[in-house]
């Protein structure tokens, strides 16, 4: 109840202004004074009425930034202290009891991907905090996207394993373009197939290149997206809604270093329960393309 008193107080409030404005017209139509009298309660009230309205839109927007910002807080320590817990039961397990070699190196994978996790949790909370106060640096370089792509996924066995993966790569398209902001678009995007997916998503990523642009293509059959949410997720904090898991960071990182990058990205999906696809378009090197 007392988040809607602001609301109905604004309601009220315009609903008097508006009653005050119609019935200062209708005294003055009836009873037939000066023109500019009426004119100069026109003109107070609907700056009034305007006034009020711009408030109410602010503090509706701080007030849906605070919430995400409050959810915000709660996911990212779930996404810390979920692998520290699971870090410290194998560190526990392995101090108490004797494994054979086969448990222990499989302890130690698992210890390697919570780590893994950790580690990628609090570099999207450092690279948008960055990206916030406008002190992120990229070093572009000439790089082959296709190259790239197969790097980033060879170095990512536990993720690639969570997919059906489909690879349209053709070589030679070349992009001026950091490897590690790269990466983080990479990891981001395919992460956020998985998570919005019941069970292993089948993910298809394409590279061509156009005339004077690289589009990058990464599809799946997941969720999938609704139309009014195709440009709210790639602001910060945003989650969908019925969601556990994630920090609302990911894709907000990928539009800010795509756009770092000269380039483009946005969403399409035909709806929920029908996958979604995101497209990058990034503007070739000056060596254009590999022959």
């Amino acid at each position: 109840m007392k988040k809607r008193v602001p609301i109905i107080f604004f309601v009220l409030g315009q609903v008097a202004s508006v009653a005050v404005l119609v019935l200062w017209i209708v005294w003055h139509a009836t009873s037939r004074p000066q023109v500019w009298s009426l004119l100069q309660g026109i003109f107070l009230m609907i700056p009034v009425i305007g006034a009020s309205t711009i408030i109410f839109v602010f503090w509706n927007k701080v007030r849906i930034l605070d919430l995400e910002r409050v959810n915000f807080i709660s996911s990212v320590s779930h996404e810390l202290l979920t692998p520290l817990a699971s870090l410290r039961l194998y560190i526990e397990t392995m101090m108490m009891r004797e494994l054979d070699e086969e448990k222990r190196e499989a302890f130690l994978r698992l210890m390697l991907e919570d780590s893994q996790r950790l580690g990628d949790s609090i570099a999207g909370v450092l690279a948008a905090s960055r990206i916030d106060r406008g002190k992120a640096v990229y070093h572009p370089e000439e790089n082959d996207m296709a190259d790239l792509i197969e790097v980033f996924l060879a170095s990512r066995p536990q993720m690639v394993e969570k997919i059906k993966l489909r690879l349209d790569l053709a070589p030679g398209c070349l992009a001026m373009i950091d490897p590690n902001a790269f990466d983080a678009v990479l990891k981001n995007l395919i992460e956020n197939s998985i998570r919005y997916s019941s069970g292993k998503p089948s993910i298809s990523i394409s590279l061509r290149g156009e005339e004077k642009k690289i589009h990058l293509t990464l599809s799946d059959d997941g969720d999938g997206i609704e139309k009014k949410q195709l440009k709210k997720i790639f602001t910060e904090f945003h989650r969908a809604s019925g969601k556990q898991g994630g920090t609302g960071l990911g894709l907000y990182i990928v539009k800010s270093s795509i756009k770092a990058h000269k380039g483009k990205v946005w969403a399409e999906s035909p709806g929920p329960g029908h996958g979604s696809s995101f497209h990058i378009i990034l503007p070739k090197a000056p060596g254009g393309q590999k022959e």
